[in-house]
């Protein structure tokens, strides 16, 4: 009789997962792997901590960026935007740097890497999630992630601290996510959506996430159903706020697609160029480049671009064949491209073609796939397979400490652009060092260059018109401002640099044309204001210079310049006393300020107090006695006050000044 009581014996179901048989590791072995990884990685990148900012977004985010400079109005940094980009997040991590070492740039390069080392971390534990137990191929992915050259700019470039810290929020969801399908816990997807809120406050390009989650569903064969969608109802809420507010700052700073420059027939290769570049840079990272341009407008399209499609349809033909039994392929290539897909230039926004940056997330879908057929399908031994891939993570290392050294400054990276991949940007951005460091004539000729590489490049022919204005050379700065403006009528700084060359040139109804202009399109280009106040002053207009240099301060409360030429026009009113006022804050605002104490001893004189027009004259007279209004002043006021001893000797010295 058989006993009902006893239980029907169960059938073990393994669950089949793409790794197969998984190579296990002891504990210990497994702190020495990750160990290694990020020792490796560390070593890699020791050229950054002697790396200084560069001109390349760098003063945008850093050197020029008041906002970072105090936490005084904490909720600037959830209502600001830099470049047209929202990442309040990457801003407070600034500002925490700037509270640390100020615009000394050594502690932003140790918080890249440490978010850096940090994500090297984070892609071993996601990738031993993918295939539970299989440490060499979470140590490959990881050392791999870590020392690949590819992921330099991310991690050097001061100004991409929004790409290290995005992902390591990026990272934390994924493992959430997946410890949410192996827990089935509603508090794992509460994390994992924590996370992913983090990510977007760090680079909206974290946008992508809830469609990466599908990515993982179809891994993890999960069906799709209506629980898959409403589960991620929130995060594509979240995505679709964060894309509207993006469109919005970035046609707020003038950020327009390039699509009319070249034609469809074109512009279809774009796309399956950058995906295959990054592909070919995967495995032969040479000749890296901060900047690659898109290919000339009068070329034909190269036989690269042409060939470009061919990528893309092996790598989808290999998912296609493979899905069914193998889903890495098909996952690994899915991970890349959905990275991937926002910066491929299908609408072709920003001035380059690919980026090494834009590979720092992708790329994990890629080493994914070749360590998993380097431990799957090579089945090399165990000792010669780790073997390999230090070998090739040594080799990576080390281009990657060259690769490094190439932030050390502006000029070591342009000119190892212009070496590897000259462009219109490349020139420009070395020429504009050259401008700064007053190597005027190298200026010149490396923006001339940048011109004869992209004849559109605005700010080259604005910049040749500043050189040119401060070499006295009118007419090639005139010339230069006005081809900056054919190419951008609205173009505020050319409006501006005319207007101050009109000015300078005594055209002054021209130059208040232009300021004019300026305040219609920008009210707040608070130069030209300043500009403007000048010209109204040049043409005696007194109450014009004082309306807009009123305006100016308003802003520019620290400009002693500014307060000092007010009061000028006051005085040339005759409001001495406002003249005072506006004096007196310009010496409050720079002591040394000789104009100024020379102006106010003026004003005094004026209203016949004496001692008073003594007292800052003398002053003006001890930091500069070769002064020449000032001796006159000086004479006038003894003059006036009986002495005319001391009145004949100043009016001596002036005259002997005059003389010689």
């Amino acid at each position: 009789m058989k006993n009902k009581n006893k239980p029907k014996e169960q059938k073990q179901v393994l669950k089949q997962t793409p790794e197969a048989v998984p190579v296990i590791a002891t504990k210990d072995l497994t702190v020495w792997y990750i160990g290694l990884a990020l020792l490796l990685t560390f070593l890699a990148y020791i050229p950054v901590f002697s790396a200084d900012f560069v001109n390349w977004d760098d003063q945008d985010y850093v050197t020029s960026n008041q906002m970072i400079r105090s936490f005084s109005d904490f909720g600037k940094f959830f209502t600001t935007t830099v470049q047209g980009n929202y990442h309040p997040l990457t801003m407070i991590s600034l500002a925490i740097n700037f509270a640390i070492s100020g615009e000394h740039a050594f502690s932003y390069h140790l918080i890249n890497l440490i978010l850096h080392l940090i994500n090297v971390y984070l892609v071993y534990q996601f990738i031993l999630k993918l295939v539970p137990g299989n440490v060499f191929i979470g140590f490959t992915v990881a050392i791999l992630f870590g020392v690949h050259p590819m992921h330099v700019e991310s991690v050097a470039w001061v100004a991409e601290r929004k790409d290290v810290l995005y992902s390591c929020f990026f990272l934390l969801g994924l493992i959430s996510y997946v410890n949410y399908l192996d827990q089935h816990s509603k508090k794992q997807l509460i994390f994992t959506l924590i996370w992913f809120i983090l990510s977007l406050a760090s680079k909206p390009a974290a946008i992508i996430f809830p469609v990466v989650l599908f990515a993982l569903d179809f891994y993890r064969r999960r069906n799709l159903s209506m629980q898959l969608i409403i589960e991620k109802l929130p995060f594509f809420l979240l995505s679709a706020i964060l894309v509207y507010l993006t469109l919005k700052y970035q046609e707020a700073v003038g950020a327009t697609p390039l699509t009319k420059m070249y034609n469809f027939d074109r512009r279809f290769f774009f796309p399956f160029y950058g995906y295959m570049m990054y592909i070919i840079k995967l495995f032969w990272p040479v000749n890296l480049c901060t900047f690659y341009p898109f290919p000339p407008i009068n070329e034909a399209t190269s036989k690269t671009y042409l060939l470009s499609p061919i990528f893309f349809i092996a790598s989808a033909y290999l998912c296609m064949k493979t899905w069914k039994t193998n889903r890495v392929y098909t996952f690994g290539f899915g991970f890349y491209f959905l990275n991937l897909v926002l910066v491929l230039q299908f609408f072709m926004f920003g001035s380059a073609i690919i980026a090494d940056r834009y590979t720092y997330i992708p790329y994990i879908g890629l080493f994914f796939i070749l360590a998993w057929f380097i431990d799957q399908e090579i089945k090399m031994k165990t000792s010669n397979a780790y073997l390999m891939i230090c070998t090739i993570s040594v080799l990576f290392s080390f281009m990657s400490f060259r690769q490094a050294g190439v932030w050390k400054n502006t000029g070591t990276l342009w000119d190892s652009a212009i070496s590897n991949y000259p462009s219109a940007k490349a020139y420009a951005n070395r020429a504009y060092l050259y401008q700064q460091e007053g190597v005027f004539d190298k200026a010149i000729e490396y923006y001339n260059k940048a011109a004869k590489l992209n004849v559109s490049e605005k700010a080259v022919f604005f910049n040749l018109g500043v050189i040119y204005f401060h070499q006295n050379k009118d007419s090639l700065s005139l010339a230069n401002f006005n081809m900056a403006l054919d190419l951008k009528p609205d173009y505020v700084d050319a409006l501006n640099g005319r207007g101050s060359l009109y000015a300078r040139m005594g055209k002054n109804d021209l130059a208040l044309a232009d300021f004019n202009k300026i305040k219609a399109i920008n009210p707040g280009f608070d130069v030209a204001i300043k500009n403007k106040a000048a010209a109204y002053f040049a043409e005696k207009k007194f109450d014009q210079a004082i309306e807009s240099y009123k305006e100016y301060l308003i802003t520019q409360k620290s400009d002693a310049d500014a307060y000092a030429y007010l009061g000028a026009a006051y005085l040339n009113k005759g409001a001495n006393k406002d003249a005072i006022q506006a004096f007196e804050q310009a010496i409050k605002i720079d002591p040394k300020y000789l104009g100024a104490y020379t102006n106010l001893g003026a004003a005094y004189l004026n209203l016949n107090q004496y001692s008073k027009a003594l007292d800052y004259l003398n002053v003006a007279f001890k930091l500069d006695s070769t002064s020449e209004d000032n001796l006159k002043f000086l004479s006038k006021t003894y003059l006036s006050m009986g002495d005319t001893t001391k009145a004949l000797s100043f009016y001596e010295m002036a005259n002997r000044l005059r003389k010689n």
